[in-house]
């Protein structure tokens, strides 16, 4: 704790700014579009360190290639705009829609500096925790702390009648396990922190979210593996917890159990069976599908498809969005959006992979790859919602990333040049 207040101090107020509305994002996160608020402003950080350090910002490589992922999903939106189906909601959307992944800069120039992780990552795990304790307070007692319902099916916890804790919860949980495992280091029983945040994930009732919860845990298992090769009691031992405590979660709910076995029906090789699988995501593809081949290179616009499947005859039932990120780039800008987005997002896994160093590096590749996997099927890809999401979670990769390398150089070597009244900017 002494350490955390030693590096408090030497922060500087922009940093702590940073670090500050980075922690603010989070925690509003169940509470609609609060978190458009610090991220708006941490935007303004972000066009700003662009304004006046733009140097320093292009030459680092982490935060190059996030330019580059942001320019790769929003080029193609203005290239799909003359044929846009929604044209309204398509420009409006095109407008802000790089603030968002600008609002992901400002976390990975203070980390450079600073080494401001580790109080994010516990601040998020302390969040987080506290999430799941209400939601299974919500399912023990049938209401959680805010008056908030359990509808016998699915968690809302303090994201109330928005059904997306679980989601939320899952896309977070590479840096909730770190942030664990740094715990862990001090005292072992820290390890059961994670237990009720993956009970409320279970609990939230989505498939989606289960499946990111497995990827999660299966990813982050094979990097602790990689990095720190630890006896097969141990692993033995932490698979075991995890089991039982999934299995003791859909023991003690009915509703998450019979979820967990439909799921086995999309190897019926119906209709029928996928959609019961997939929550009807089946009929949802296939529409998409449809509208895809007719505008195949530039696609129908953001926010196209709903309009464009129903006018077309490809579905009866209006859909807002296609709950797969990779259709959902095809259908709105096309092949060669999907392209981009594709060759952005490996390229920049690639990018956080090499600059940086050990575990570190390798949980920002998680969180980062997750955040923008494009088998993701809950979210919309373009919505406000997703982005105020996901951006986050990808600039704290790249914080994590950074982090420690050359951290204390970069300050040193900035307080020397404050003190001899030149530009520590300019290199």
């Amino acid at each position: 704790m002494s350490s955390l207040f030693h590096a408090l101090a030497r922060w500087d107020r922009l940093t702590l700014a940073i670090v500050v509305l980075t922690i603010l994002t989070f925690l509003v996160f169940p509470f609609g579009r609060s978190a458009n608020a610090p991220l708006a402003i941490l935007a303004l950080v972000g066009l700003w360190l662009l304004a006046t350090r733009w140097r320093e910002v292009w030459t680092q490589p982490v935060m190059r290639w996030l330019l580059i992922l942001i320019a790769a999903l929003w080029i193609p939106q203005w290239l799909a705009l003359p044929g846009a189906v929604n044209f309204e909601r398509a420009w409006s959307d095109a407008i802000y829609y790089p603030l968002f992944g600008i609002a992901a800069l400002p976390i990975i120039w203070a980390a450079m500096r600073h080494d401001v992780v580790p109080l994010v990552l516990y601040c998020l795990l302390g969040i987080v925790f506290v999430w799941s304790l209400d939601g299974l307070l919500q399912f023990a007692t049938g209401s959680n702390v805010f008056g908030f319902p359990y509808n016998g099916v699915r968690l809302s916890g303090m994201f109330g009648e928005n059904l997306t804790m679980g989601v939320v919860i899952a896309h977070l949980l590479p840096l909730l396990l770190e942030a664990t495992r740094r715990l862990m280091q001090r005292c072992l029983a820290w390890g059961l922190v994670i237990l009720p945040i993956l009970a409320v994930i279970m609990l939230s009732g989505s498939r989606s979210a289960m499946l990111l919860m497995l990827f999660g845990l299966v990813l982050y298992g094979a990097l602790m593996i990689w990095f720190y090769r630890p006896r097969w009691y141990w692993i033995v031992g932490a698979v075991a917890v995890v089991l039982v405590g999934m299995a003791g979660t859909l023991a003690v709910s009915p509703e998450t159990r019979d979820r967990v076995e439909r799921v086995g029906k999309i190897f019926e090789m119906d209709r029928e069976g996928f959609n019961q699988a997939t929550a009807m995501r089946g009929d949802v593809w296939l529409s998409g599908w449809e509208v895809a081949k007719d505008d195949p290179w530039l696609g129908v616009g953001v926010r196209g498809y709903e309009l464009a499947a129903v006018e077309r005859g490809y579905t009866d039932r209006p859909y807002m969005h296609l709950h797969f990120f990779a259709l959902d780039v095809q259908v709105s800008t096309g092949l060669v959006g999907l392209l981009a987005y594709l060759s952005a997002y490996l390229a920049f896994l690639v990018v956080l992979w090499r600059s940086g160093g050990g575990m570190p590096a390798g949980v920002g590749v998680v969180a980062a790859g997750l955040a923008l996997l494009p088998i993701n099927t809950h979210f919309g890809f373009y919505a406000s919602y997703t982005l105020a999401i996901i951006w986050p979670i990808i600039g704290l990769g790249g914080a994590l990333t950074v982090s420690g390398r050359g951290v204390t150089a970069h300050a040193d070597a900035h307080d020397r040049h404050s003190r001899a009244g030149g530009n520590p900017d300019r290199r």
